[in-house]
C-alpha cells in the first residue's frame, strides 16, 4: 500500500548513513515529524539537492510512505526558504540561530500527527528571522518561550509583581525563599517577564545585554532539561554563546 501525501516540510536534523542515502528528521504541516530517506541524486543535481536539506530550510514536498513504514520517501520537493543559506554568507549570528532553532525543534517535537498552531507558528518564525535586523540578537530566546508554551509550558506571567522570583522547576514566578538550586533572582526574574511580554513584532524594544541573554539562555536549557529529560542537550548553545554573549 502507498501513501502520497503533498505538504510543507522544515528540515530539523541531517542524519548521514552511508554514500547513497542519508536520513533527515522534517516536520510537516500535514503529517507532524517524520523521518525521509533521501537518495543520492546525480553529480549534476548534488548541489541544488544539498540546499534543500540544511536546518530550517523550508519545503513543498511530495512524499510517500510505503506498507505503512515508519520511513517516508521524498518523490518532490521545491525550495521555499532557508534562512540558513541566506545568512550564511554575511550574518554569522543568524546562521548560528537556525542551527539552534532546527535542533530545539528536533530535540524538543515528538507528534507524528498535524498540529496547525505549531506549524504557523514554525512557518512564520522561519520566515520572519531573514527580515528581522535591529533586535536580531535575541530572536532565539523569543522563540524559545514561545515554543515552550505551544509545547504546553505555559508561564503566567499575570501573576508576577517585582521582586519575585522565577522557579524553573515549578515555572512559575513566586515570592521566595525557594529551597533548591533552580530558579532565577528577582533581577533576573525581571527580564524573563519582560521576555515573556514582548512579541516577534516589538523585538526591537527588547533591550538585552550579553549577561542577561546569557542567564536567561542558560535558564531555558535547565528548564527543558527538567521538564523534558529525553530531549538532551543542545550542540549548537555554545555557538550562540560565542556570538551573543
Amino acid at each position: 500500500m502507498q501513501n502520497i501525501i503533498h505538504t510543507k516540510g522544515v528540515v530539523l536534523a541531517i542524519l548521514p548513513y552511508n554514500d547513497r542515502t542519508q536520513f533527515v528528521h522534517i516536520y510537516t504541516e500535514a503529517t507532524g515529524k517524520i523521518t525521509c530517506r533521501v537518495k543520492a541524486t546525480p553529480r549534476s543535481r548534488r548541489a541544488a539537492v544539498r540546499n534543500y536539506f540544511t536546518p530550517l530550510t523550508l519545503l513543498e514536498m511530495v512524499i510517500e510512505n510505503k506498507s505503512n513504514s515508519e520511513l517516508f520517501d521524498i518523490v518532490e520537493a521545491s525550495l521555499l526558504s532557508s534562512p540558513y543559506l541566506l545568512s550564511a554568507a554575511y550574518d554569522p549570528g543568524k546562521s548560528a540561530q537556525c542551527l539552534f532553532m532546527a535542533e530545539l525543534l528536533d530535540k524538543t517535537i515528538r507528534e507524528v500527527e498535524a498540529n496547525p498552531r505549531l506549524w504557523h507558528f514554525i512557518e512564520q518564525s522561519i520566515e520572519a528571522l531573514p527580515l528581522i535586523e535591529e533586535g536580531s540578537a535575541n530572536y532565539h530566546l523569543l522563540f524559545t518561550t514561545k515554543l515552550c508554551y505551544l509545547l504546553g509550558f505555559h508561564v503566567d506571567t499575570e501573576i508576577y509583581e517585582p521582586g519575585m522570583l522565577f522557579d524553573v522547576s515549578e515555572g512559575l514566578f513566586r515570592r521566595g525563599p525557594i529551597n533548591h538550586p533552580y530558579y532565577l533572582n528577582a533581577q533576573s526574574a525581571a527580564w524573563l517577564h519582560l521576555l515573556l511580554c514582548t512579541s516577534f513584532s516589538d523585538i526591537a524594544t527588547l533591550q538585552l545585554n550579553h549577561k542577561q541573554r546569557n542567564i536567561l539562555l542558560n535558564m531555558m536549557l535547565q528548564f527543558l532539561r527538567i521538564h523534558l529529560p529525553d530531549a538532551g542537550d543542545l550542540r549548537s548553545v555554545e555557538v550562540l554563546k560565542d556570538l551573543f554573549t
